[in-house]
């Protein structure tokens, strides 16, 4: 039987992330010292007054905006457990949990290219760089070479097309040998595009093409709130036109890079959405990354590439736009959704049903499963739609949590059950037959 398999969740620490992280919280104060506050979280005392007071203003938050509050939590989350912990000790503590749900369990960590995040240095004597995380996240795999699956965060900005090939292929062609046989270092590929470039970069184009040949997956962050670019000069990140992978000539691109292009035109059009500034306050110049339709460049031109486009778009894309007009705070979110003229999570599932290949998964969204029925029925009238060719969408669907990034909403342990009593009927196809799919084993 296929190895019950948590297909997103996260280990690095706070060592890794830059000076100036605190900035992706879209919060004045935090955004004005922060990393004043990021070394405020390094001492004991200082951590448990900086929790107090971030459930104190969680409380504030709650009758705010929600997007804003739930990237406040998250984050405070990754602070309260990543300045305590190596690397090791995060995934221990991954699997422990998962262990509770089921002992076979065998956890898919996503590392994280944070040195292109920011403009500024980094100063702190802590700070370890991206390519000392992939050593650290080596070491582990030695140690757990069943239950650790590491993907390779890839940047174009760290290298690009060949340059970028032959150095992925250290990773993922060198391994080593345990009972007879031998593990690679890493087996997927991880995208953040929201830290500052466009998924459909001509600079990936040879290890798509490496990708699909070999048959490596590749896990991509598709919501709004997240991780993002807090760097001074988010205007030379975003052209009007970027150059894109595919043959333009082909009618699915062609249409997809003109709705892209009017996409940014109407952002530019936005006061402040996409202007430098030295407040990190790039929101929502970065969901231009994100977004799912970026994705139809690299599914025409590589039909075999298995992408998940993580977390279903988020839980703010499943719910409906008179639930969101209730609720106060929402305008600039609302003002985006209709620029976009599509909810990301009807984007996927658009997607979804054209191209075979495209995958999606439950991460992070599973905690809002049991307070918000709207937003799981929205979902099991997903997982049972079936595609263009009568295949289900829940056979691409697949179960991650995003440890440690849920904690302040739910406790690890408690997304697994949550998974288990919401989606009874596919919790073995998510967490099992799916996961070997996409993975490959």
């Amino acid at each position: 039987m296929p190895r019950f398999t948590n297909i997103h969740t996260h280990i690095f620490n706070t060592n890794c992330a830059p000076d100036r992280f605190l900035m992706i919280i879209p919060n004045n104060v935090l955004r004005f010292a922060p990393s004043l506050v990021k070394w405020m979280l390094s001492g004991n005392i200082s951590r448990a007054i900086i929790y107090r007071l971030s459930k104190l203003y969680s409380g504030v938050l709650n009758r705010k905006n929600s997007a804003e509050r739930n990237a406040f939590d998250k984050y405070i989350a990754f602070l309260n457990i990543g300045t305590q912990a190596t690397q090791l000790e995060v995934f221990q503590k991954a699997l422990e949990a998962g262990r509770k749900a089921d002992s076979s369990v065998r956890l898919v960590a996503l590392t994280l290219n944070m040195d292109y995040m920011d403009s500024e240095p980094n100063t702190s004597n802590a700070y370890v760089n991206y390519e000392s995380q992939l050593e650290e996240v080596k070491n582990i795999k030695r140690l757990y070479p069943e239950e650790l699956i590491p993907f390779l965060c890839i940047d174009p900005r760290h290298a690009a097309n060949e340059a970028l090939l032959n150095w992925s292929k250290n990773y993922f062609e060198k391994g080593f040998m345990y009972k007879d046989v031998v593990y690679p270092y890493f087996s997927g590929i991880k995208l953040y595009p929201a830290l500052g470039f466009f998924p459909f970069d001509p600079r990936l184009y040879q290890l798509y093409q490496y990708a699909e040949e070999k048959g490596l997956p590749i896990m991509t962050h598709c919501t709004r709130v997240g991780s993002q670019y807090i760097g001074n000069y988010i205007e030379t990140l975003i052209p009007d036109q970027p150059e894109m992978i595919g043959d333009l000539n082909d009618e699915d691109i062609n249409r997809a890079q003109i709705s892209i292009y009017q996409r940014i035109a109407r952002y530019k059009g936005q006061k402040d959405w996409i202007k430098n500034n030295k407040r990190g306050k790039n929101d929502f110049a970065c969901d231009l990354f994100g977004h799912p339709e970026n994705y139809i460049p690299l599914l025409k031109t590589f039909p075999n590439l298995k992408i998940c486009l993580a977390h279903l778009g988020g839980t703010n894309e499943i719910r409906m736009l008179e639930d969101l007009r209730q609720e106060k705070g929402n305008d600039d979110l609302l003002l985006a959704r209709e620029i976009d003229k599509i909810q990301w999570f009807d984007k996927i599932w658009q997607l979804m049903k054209a191209y075979p290949n495209l995958y999606s998964d439950i991460s992070y969204t599973v905690s809002s499963f049991e307070e918000n029925d709207k937003v799981l029925n929205r979902v099991k009238q997903f997982l049972a739609d079936t595609d263009t060719y009568g295949n289900p969408l829940s056979e691409r669907v697949l179960f991650g949590t995003d440890f440690f990034m849920t904690e302040q909403e739910k406790r690890e342990v408690e997304l697994y059950d949550i998974t288990r009593n919401t989606l009874t009927e596919y919790y073995h196809a998510l967490t099992r037959l799916n996961t070997e799919r996409f993975l490959g084993f």
